[in-house]
């Protein structure tokens, strides 16, 4: 039974960023085509409308572990980020790097023909081994500087929403404003070691959004001001990134918005409609193992259903411009390995590389 304490939005917001992560790993078209293909366009805007996946899941657990201080101590937070993280990691970034000798999947997975201990500890240290992998980097990084933002929590939200707002300065404005003017703006020594991560402004403002530091109004206007940018974004797809003034708006304010509306929904319909988000809250749970699995899932589906793989670039490009492969394929993946992971992790030891 799901603790009535739960934050469904929490689970129903983990479910979404997975489903994104798919849409976007199936819509590469978007990076690797051009005008020529039909579907290009709508690569685009599927890149626009997913971008949120993983920041969601920063946002989620700035939600759940910044004020960790109220359950327990530091010292057993990072026990507890280690076994549920670290360690599938780790064990992870052995399989795949195994994996990468003779297949190749894509994204994510990195070619490795001469294996070697030197070369894993090399691909390792870098993210060449999965990509995709750069979540579990930047996580980990976000809990090793929670302990010194989470003294905070209680009595100094102001200063945390202070710290969100040079985060989107540092980050989103500095990098448009660079790339708008064409002016070369160095903002690595504003960025890291200051404000840790460019991901600190998502992980403090989902904590901020739970603890409802805005009031209603201030939520309007961040979702509405979200949705614009998101818009911009689309426009700037479907002209083909032709009006110079839209390209390369930042994500920040259009995640924040999706993250807004989705818990309003959420609470209402738990309110005051008693939906009960129990499937949810399993779905919630396979979401990680889903990340670490779909690209073995995806490389399969293109060699058996598509017979296709990316060692034949150019037809695996054609492939990619296929509306099978960019709408069924996360479809697809998402049912299947939900289910196959959720039997899977009734076996303890599973449960230990795949939490």
């Amino acid at each position: 039974m799901l603790n009535s304490k739960r934050l469904h939005y929490i689970d129903v917001l983990n479910c979404i960023a997975i489903f994104f992560v798919l849409v976007l790993h199936s819509s590469q078209l978007a990076f690797s085509g051009n005008t020529n293909y039909s579907n290009y366009i709508t690569a685009l805007v599927l890149q626009s409308l997913c971008i949120p996946a993983v920041y969601i899941f920063f946002m989620n657990s700035g939600a759940t572990l910044l004020d960790y201080r109220k359950k327990y101590s530091t010292k057993t937070f990072l026990i507890k980020r280690f076994k549920r993280v670290v360690i599938p990691f780790f064990v992870w970034s052995i399989i795949y790097y195994l994996y990468d000798i003779k297949h190749r999947a894509y994204p994510g997975p990195s070619l490795h023909p001469n294996p070697s201990i030197t070369d894993f500890i090399n691909s390792f240290a870098s993210n060449n081994i999965n990509n995709l992998f750069w979540f579990f980097y930047t996580i980990i990084a976000l809990y090793l500087v929670a302990p010194i933002f989470s003294v905070l929590v209680d009595e100094h939200k102001k200063t945390l929403f202070a710290i969100v707002i040079a985060n989107f300065i540092f980050i989103d404005c500095f990098t448009y404003i660079s790339k708008l003017t064409g002016l070369k703006i160095n903002n690595d020594y504003l960025t890291q070691p200051l404000l840790t991560s460019d991901f600190l402004g998502f992980f403090i403002i989902g904590y901020l959004i739970k603890e409802n530091f805005f009031n209603r109004k201030g939520e309007n206007w961040l979702i509405v001001i979200g949705m614009v940018t998101l818009m911009l974004s689309i426009i700037n797809d479907l002209t083909l990134k032709k009006v110079h003034m839209l390209n390369n708006i930042g994500n920040f304010l259009y995640s924040i918005a999706l993250y807004l509306l989705v818990k309003r929904i959420v609470e209402f319909l738990y309110k005051y409609k008693s939906y009960q988000f129990k499937l949810f809250g399993i779905l919630s749970g396979v979401s990680l193992g889903i990340y670490i699995i779909h690209p073995i899932f995806y490389e399969a589906i293109y060699k058996y259903v598509f017979h296709v793989t990316p060692d034949n670039w150019p037809e695996f490009v054609q492939l990619m411009n296929n509306p099978y492969e960019i709408f069924l394929v996360p479809i697809v993946s998402y049912i299947v390995l939900s289910i196959v992971i959720v039997l899977l992790k009734k076996n303890k030891f599973v449960r230990m590389i795949i939490p």
